[in-house]
């Protein structure tokens, strides 16, 4: 049952409303939720905020959408307060039965406008703001505060993975572990030959046939880690090539830190590829590279997207040895895991074991952990758990 005040039995039809302060485009994980939420049988309406390209915008079938404009020179709270009138405005409109917060940013305001109207209130806990071993920066203490208020409040949490599940429980004192939603992308076919992808990304074509291509795809910061993977290609034979594929802040110091590499061709910054190519690009790989800080609760307790994508395109991953990412590694025997203690000669050896060993040795261990990680099987599990909380039978 609902702990907060005035909520009301769910319609055998919900309507659900959904949060979001970002953009759905480029929110693959709200994109899934609402996928999940459909599967309630009711009907969707999403507030975002609207795409700064109107270019970038694009339907969300089976989705009523409102997306609220921001101008990114009108300051953080102002874009905040905007964003809290929109959501309530359509809230008392619409008079939901399901108020879904999509991340942090709008805990409170699910909260609050399911007390308004009476409805359930879901929250995706996606990020894990709870205090660990790295200071918190007043920005973060006023989201965890705001948070820590919503979650006990809430009628269902739902957590990344088993992990962030357990530290959410422990911390806030529930009496029922969070609905584990894991970041499980659909499988999907490339939506670009092999050909198409060389045409557009030339510099992707192997300058041997033993070069090996070893991928990062993501977000773009030396505080992940990506130095000690740019530093382990120097003690690399000369067929090992670095591909960068992404943005971020610092992706032009990471290029000048592998300036000796991309003279002598062995370092490639392809820049932002579009999400639906990304899979294309990510099957040229011979290995993927997830790597993550060791620091702070949201990076030691990481659920990527990152790992599924290289299963899904064939590719042995070698990864930072965060505890969700080395029980998989370990279990699946799917790649190797580094540790932080381990130098650029020991990631060097990691790397290549793995190249040495080839994908094709990988194959049927990549192909059973993509079966047991299904999305189409997540998504109906994570219907019915919602379900079973949350609508009237």
């Amino acid at each position: 049952m609902s702990r907060h005040a005035g909520a009301r039995a769910v319609e055998v039809r919900p309507r659900v409303l959904v949060f979001l302060f970002g953009t759905l485009e480029f929110d693959g994980r709200v994109q899934r939720l609402l996928e999940v939420l459909s599967l309630l049988g009711g009907d969707l309406s999403l507030v975002d905020v609207a795409p700064s390209n109107p270019v970038n915008a694009t339907n969300a079938s089976g989705v009523a959408r409102a997306s609220v404009p921001l101008a990114q020179g009108s300051g953080t709270v102002g874009r905040h307060i905007r964003f809290l009138a929109a959501a309530l405005r359509e809230a008392l409109r619409i008079r939901p039965d399901i108020v879904v917060g999509a991340n942090f940013f709008t805990a409170a305001t699910a909260w609050l406008a399911a007390r308004l109207t009476g409805a359930r209130l879901i929250y995706d806990a996606y990020e894990l703001i709870i205090p660990g071993d790295v200071p918190m920066s007043r920005r973060d203490r006023f989201w965890y505060r705001l948070e820590r208020w919503v979650v006990p409040r809430a009628d269902r949490i739902i957590a990344a993975n088993e992990e962030r599940a357990r530290l959410m429980s422990e911390h806030y004192g529930l009496t029922k572990l969070p609905v584990v939603m894991r970041n499980i992308p659909p499988e999907r076919e490339p939506a670009w030959t092999e050909g198409e992808v060389l045409q557009v990304f030339p510099t992707l074509t192997r300058r041997s046939p033993g070069e090996k291509l070893v991928l990062y795809q993501g977000y773009v910061s030396l505080s992940r880690g990506l130095s000690r993977f740019v530093e382990a290609f120097h003690h690399l034979p000369e067929e090992y090539r670095l591909v960068v594929a992404g943005d971020g802040p610092d992706l032009e110091r990471l290029k000048a830190a592998a300036e000796p590499l991309a003279a002598a061709g062995r370092f490639t910054a392809l820049g932002a590829v579009p999400h639906r190519v990304m899979s294309s690009v990510t099957r040229l790989a011979d290995i993927g590279i997830i790597t993550y800080p060791f620091q702070g609760l949201n990076n030691v307790y990481c659920a990527p997207n990152k790992i599924f994508e290289y299963a899904q395109a064939g590719v042995p991953v070698v990864t930072t040895d965060q505890p969700p990412l080395r029980r998989i590694v370990d279990n699946y025997g799917i790649g190797v895991c580094v540790t932080e203690a381990d130098g650029p000669e020991a990631i060097a050896a990691a790397i290549h074991t793995v190249a040495q060993r080839g994908r094709e040795s990988f194959a049927a261990a990549l192909k059973r952990f993509c079966s047991e990680h299904q999305w189409q099987a997540e998504a109906k599990r994570v219907a019915e758990e919602l379900r079973g909380a949350l609508v009237s039978r």
